[in-house]
């Protein structure tokens, strides 16, 4: 059984199905979030803390009416990561985030198409005028598709107040008039 939050978009890309993140999700996520694959956020996680981490992006949504979309490859409702805006309690400003769930899925384009799609989203329809992605110092690839997306290093910009999160970056998206 497929369940889906109600009233929430679907986006579609060339390739990509992006929804909102569903129940299904919870166990699809598990073996990314208890890897070492989760490390630049906050992970690896004991397999409670993931289900608790991916049921609270289905909370997000509820709470905000937005949030991580998760993504699949066009034709399946398998999803293969997760994308898009959040705002977690106590983060200083609107994020854009993205993950890859699988190495096998790595090097296709498949995070940047959905992260366009989703900022364009954040930008048209939630009216966002700015968003930052916070990205670990060693995650280079998130630096690289972060730096393909258009965003620059903001060394002003304040962090989440979190353990451990000195030395995170912030990338800030160009403007929507910017794109």
């Amino acid at each position: 059984m497929s369940l889906h939050l109600p009233n929430t978009p679907v986006i579609e890309t060339d390739r990509l199905t992006l929804r909102a993140f569903a129940a299904q999700d919870v166990a699809t996520s598990q073996p990314f979030l208890t890897s070492e694959r989760s490390k630049y956020m906050g992970g690896p996680y004991a397999p409670d803390a993931a289900w608790e981490h991916a049921c609270s992006l289905i909370g997000h949504w509820a709470v905000h009416g937005f949030g991580l979309f998760s993504f699949c490859l066009k034709g399946t409702d398998t999803a293969i990561g997760d994308v898009g805006p959040f705002f977690p309690y106590g983060w200083p400003e609107h994020e854009l985030g993205w993950g890859i769930w699988d190495a096998a899925h790595e090097g296709n384009g498949y995070a940047e198409e959905a992260a366009i799609a989703a900022r364009a989203h954040a930008y048209g329809t939630l009216g966002w005028t700015t968003a930052v992605s916070y990205i670990d110092p060693d995650n280079a690839p998130s630096i690289a598709l972060a730096k393909r997306l258009g965003c620059t290093l903001d060394k002003a910009a304040p962090l989440p107040q979190l353990p451990d999160w000195d030395g995170t970056l912030v990338y800030r998206h160009p403007s929507p008039e910017a794109l």
